[in-house]
């Protein structure tokens, strides 16, 4: 009768750590699934990040050539994403009525871009374009404009509606929110690009800026990524 008892008692101990086995086996199978999720899941973001800015320097590079086989001068910041062109073949100083010469260049910088933001490779990557006025920091009161931030979005909203007109397909381009990719907006003498000090720095302060931000990851991507970074500190 005893060893049947003793063996009944052993029996359960067995039973019991056998239980506690199988549950943290389970518990860390899971822990583990879990980890591989975020770790696929950062990676995928943060690749699609870096192809992002890969996407946007062969984008900017390729309307870069475009132009210039069309005789046409423009900077490009790949670090930021930028077309730049200076104020000097648009607009007169102080004014937001764009020249006939510089008209032409904005057209042409609108067909060229149109065929460009259509190619297979490039079609969905783009989530806006911002067109952007600047200044130098001299103050302005000349009767047409009350300060620099008037001048400045004046001239990137004559930009865009000059671009637009010309080539009416901009309108109908859309990120993968369905939204149009295109805005404006004007910063007047508050993003300066060079010393507002002297003539040459002036002249390079006054331009218009045209910003491609690319389409992000999803929500729920760049969640994982800040959760990840946050552990990683």
């Amino acid at each position: 009768m005893r060893k049947n008892v003793a063996l009944t008692e052993e029996s359960t101990g067995d039973n019991f750590t056998v239980s506690i086995s199988d549950l943290m086996s389970g518990l860390l199978a899971i822990f583990i699934l879990i980890l591989s999720y975020f770790i696929l899941s950062f990676s995928q973001a943060t690749a699609q990040l870096t192809a992002n800015d890969a996407k946007r320097s062969e984008l900017l590079e390729t309307i870069h050539d475009e132009l210039e086989t069309e005789g046409i001068k423009v900077t490009i910041d790949n670090q930021h994403g930028i077309l730049r062109i200076s104020e000097g073949i648009l607009f007169d100083v102080g004014l937001a009525d764009i020249k006939p010469q510089g008209r032409t260049v904005i057209q042409k910088i609108g067909r060229v871009m149109e065929t460009t933001l259509t190619a297979a490779e490039f079609q969905g990557s783009v989530e806006t374009i911002f067109i952007e006025g600047h200044t130098d920091n001299i103050p302005i009161n000349n009767g047409f404009f009350p300060s620099n931030w008037e001048l400045s979005a004046k001239r990137a909203i004559n930009t865009w509606l000059t671009m637009s007109n010309a080539n009416p397909k901009l309108l109908t381009l859309y990120n993968n929110k369905e939204q149009n990719i295109f805005s404006v907006s004007g910063y007047a003498e508050t993003r300066p690009i060079a010393d507002n000090q002297t003539d040459a720095g002036r002249r390079e302060n006054r331009r218009i800026d045209i910003r491609f931000s690319m389409s992000p990851p999803t929500e729920e991507d760049i969640s994982v990524v800040k959760f990840v970074r946050e552990k990683m500190k």
